[in-house]
């Protein structure tokens, strides 16, 4: 299997073997659901996620997941906020080591609010996240979803 496809299969885990019911599925996934769909306060004007390039292991596990799960939704539900990630290379175990991690969201008043993300859970990242920028539910009748069609029901 390919590194593309590692990546792929494990960014959308469990979905079905037909092509147009995984599409439909990895729609679905990031329109969200009542449980993952937020819609951040309009004072917040950007995000920024710090990303190390290389293989993440240990503490930043749960913000490399937070990006490949949470994310997607987020982006979907706040189309007028800027969202920039900033991939860190690093060459040694120490420069790992030093590498933040962490996301920073901006304000339209110029303030900032770091998140540290060291050892924290995708769960534990997406609820702070959701405080820190004072984000509300989107009502489930407003996410926007895709029904599988006749012939793929089983």
């Amino acid at each position: 299997m390919s590194q593309k496809a590692k990546g792929s299969a494990a960014m959308f885990k469990n979905l079905p073997k037909s092509r147009i019911l995984k599409q439909i599925t990895r729609l679905n996934n990031i329109s969200g659901s009542p449980e993952t769909a937020y819609k951040f306060n309009p004072k917040y004007t950007k995000f920024e996620v710090y990303l190390i390039k290389n293989s993440v292991l240990g503490s930043a596990i749960g913000l490399r997941k937070f990006w490949r799960q949470r994310l997607p939704t987020f982006k979907f539900h706040n189309e007028n906020v800027d969202f920039v990630f900033k991939r860190i290379v690093t060459q040694t175990k120490e420069d790992l080591a030093k590498c933040p991690t962490k996301i920073v969201i901006h304000d339209s008043t110029g303030s900032k609010n770091e998140i540290d993300c060291s050892n924290e859970t995708v769960d534990g990242i997406f609820e702070k996240v959701v405080k820190a920028t004072e984000a509300s539910p989107v009502p489930s009748d407003q996410i926007d979803s895709i029904p599988v069609p006749p012939q793929y029901q089983h």
